[in-house]
């Protein structure tokens, strides 16, 4: 793992933890992660990435996973490197021309992905304008996504149709 961190680090050598503060980059193999807050566990191989936000709750800064040509933003970031299983919440990231937007993402191996409270969509704006909403979802990278039931919303406001499955 290579780290490097614009303000500040702090190591903690009891704990085996290394902090990052300001904006910092974080390489391993074809993973890249920039987030303005970083703990790196070297005990569980563990990585924790925050974004950064003022008093009121605006994000400054938010954390930035990249792995191939697939990344996302989200509010919390939790890779472990050893097995490669990562966990995220308020997540937004881009796959070819869908935007999947999901409140707790669960990566379990390197092309299998769940999400809760899912929504996706064409439209490539951070809030769409329209969009497919489940409950849960599971994705294979490039392949296939497959969910619950699930209904469309036009400009947030739900369609009263359900389609009780889906493969995308």
């Amino acid at each position: 793992v290579k780290y490097d961190a614009q303000d500040s680090a702090v190591v903690l050598i009891q704990e085996k933890k290394i902090i990052l503060y300001g904006k910092t980059k974080t390489d391993y193999k074809d993973i890249t992660l920039t987030a303005p807050i970083v703990e790196l566990d070297q005990q569980t191989q563990i990585l924790t990435a925050f974004n950064r936000k003022d008093s009121i709750g605006t994000v400054l800064e938010e954390a930035i996973f990249k792995q191939g040509e697939y990344s996302f933003n989200s509010d919390t970031i939790r890779y472990n490197f050893k097995t490669q299983k990562g966990l995220t919440k308020n997540t937004f990231g881009l796959q070819d021309d869908i935007v999947v937007i999901g409140e707790l993402v669960k990566k379990v191996s390197e092309s299998v992905t769940y999400i809760k409270s899912a929504k996706f969509s064409t439209c490539l704006l951070d809030d769409p304008h329209f969009d497919i909403k489940t409950n849960k979802m599971k994705m294979i990278n490039k392949k296939l996504a497959v969910s619950g039931p699930a209904h469309f919303e036009f400009e947030g406001v739900p369609i009263p149709i359900y389609i009780p499955f889906g493969f995308y």
